[in-house]
């Protein structure tokens, strides 16, 4: 692995790592590797997960074209 492979706190902004520790930046670094690498992925998961909640609510009559 190369050093440009392993998620470090310098793929974020310096400005938005004030607030965490360096563990957790490498976490929020790698979350963010991983939703670039498939965040179409991502995409699709919460546009269905949208239309099942739509779902619910015409089956529980709480959605209406009214």
């Amino acid at each position: 692995m190369s050093p440009h492979d392993s998620p470090t706190p310098t793929n974020i902004p310096p400005t938005s790592l004030r607030s965490f520790s360096r563990k957790e930046a490498e976490r929020l670094s790698a979350l963010r590797q991983r939703y670039q690498l498939h965040g179409e992925y991502f995409e699709r998961v919460i546009d269905e997960r949208r239309l099942e909640f739509a779902r619910w609510l015409a089956e529980h009559r709480r959605l209406s074209e009214d």
